[in-house]
């Protein structure tokens, strides 16, 4: 049995990440002259807690096969078979008199739209140069990098994995180190990787790990983004804005129907998948700020079609979208 985690390794693991938090926010607020020490002081001591809590619990490993390819298909998602509170969340509309059946169609409508287009199909003709895998709550999604990387045969392409610990989240790794650490375990090849701390939102994303590949004299004019499905569309939309010299952006995605993934989630770990509720607010919320904020500066203009914007407005009478955040 797994021991608490306030005791032993786990407490140990705890205590440290505790610190390196406190690390990692004084650095967000340090003036420019103090965030290259401060990022190489926390990069060292998150990846030391990150092995730690690794090595203290390893219940929410990633399911591989025997080639060691990790499992994320649509009917074997990362995150097992825990389709309770999806269940519940179903009956709960059906007894407020929603139409569950047209909801989850229109849901699957936007859906599909925000995690599918063909302008930004991975190309295998170009020379991609780098890769970034945009931290969110979905830990999963590392596996769904580690498989393209094998894939696709980009072990010699730069990898950055970008994302701070949100201390409004209690969060005490940066995503970047929690991301790699779960690619790394499920047989990430890659040999050049690069951690962005720091990046607080999908802008800062983009402008921070493209200013790293930069730095490490690559050409961004071909990279590619890798995000949670409901993503992709605003992610493939900063990067076209704020990547000026970048020609082409490829997104990867999960490839899993929105039924299966409000219901088991892209998780590591079964016992912490968003509530349905939660995700179908965020999903709802990237059709806003598609709507916002081009007149903002933040991305370039996405053209929502008819169909998924009547499939919005019908899903907005029953669902709150969330709230902005570049």
């Amino acid at each position: 049995m797994a021991e608490p985690f306030g005791s032993g390794a786990a407490g140990a693991a705890a205590a440290a990440a505790r610190e390196i938090a406190e690390q990692a926010t004084r650095a967000l607020t340090t003036g420019a002259s103090g965030i290259s020490r401060s990022w190489h002081d926390v990069a060292g001591g998150t990846r030391e807690s990150a092995g730690i809590l690794l090595r203290a619990d390893h219940r929410s490993a990633i399911p591989i096969n025997s080639a060691g390819r990790a499992l994320i298909r649509d009917d074997q998602v990362v995150g097992g078979r825990n389709g309770a509170a999806y269940t519940t969340w179903l009956r709960e509309l059906r007894v407020r008199g929603v139409d569950t059946n047209r909801a989850m169609s229109d849901l699957g409508t936007v859906w599909d739209y925000l995690r599918h287009d063909p302008k930004w199909a991975f190309d295998p003709e170009r020379n991609y140069r780098g890769v970034v895998m945009f931290g969110s709550p979905d830990s999963g999604g590392a596996a769904v990098l580690a498989n393209f990387v094998r894939d696709r045969g980009l072990q010699d392409t730069t990898v950055v994995f970008s994302g701070y610990a949100d201390p409004g989240k209690g969060a005490m790794i940066p995503e970047a180190v929690r991301f790699r650490a779960a690619a790394q375990r499920v047989g990430l090849g890659s040999h050049r990787v690069i951690e962005d701390h720091l990046a607080r939102n999908t802008g800062e994303n983009v402008v921070n790990s493209l200013a790293l590949l930069r730095r490490q004299g690559r050409d961004v004019g071909s990279i590619v983004g890798v995000c949670t499905p409901q993503h992709a569309r605003r992610v493939w939309a900063t990067i076209m804005k704020q990547g000026p010299d970048v020609e082409h952006a490829a997104m990867v995605t999960a490839d899993v129907s929105v039924e299966n993934y409000l219901r088991y989630g892209l998780r590591d770990d079964p016992s912490r998948v968003t509530p349905p509720d939660e995700v179908t607010s965020a999903i709802l919320g990237e059709i806003k700020r598609l709507d916002d904020y081009p007149g903002e500066g933040h991305i370039v203009t996405q053209e929502v079609p008819g169909g998924v914007r009547e499939a919005y407005h019908r899903l907005s009478e029953t669902f709150r979208p969330s709230e902005r955040r570049f």
